[in-house]
């Protein structure tokens, strides 16, 4: 499925301003045009926000060994 943009920082900053009006994360949502759920992952853990590495494809390397490990049990 396919990226939205990550956060501004100036978007950042208005998420912030926001909840610190005690507005819900849906309506930051809506005010922002963003989607509830990329709200809530900065609104979580701001700090590590949009630093998440995704692992990719298993290489070969590591499946062959897998397939050695079941096979000599």
């Amino acid at each position: 499925m396919p990226r939205g943009k990550p956060l501004s920082d100036f978007e950042k900053g208005q998420i912030t301003a926001k909840k610190d009006q005690r507005l819900s994360n849906r309506q930051i949502a809506r005010d922002l045009g963003r989607s509830p759920r990329v709200i809530n992952n900065y609104v979580n853990d701001p700090r590590n926000y949009g630093t998440g590495k995704c692992p990719g494809r298993l290489s070969l390397r590591f499946v062959d060994l897998k397939v050695v490990d079941l096979f000599w049990l």
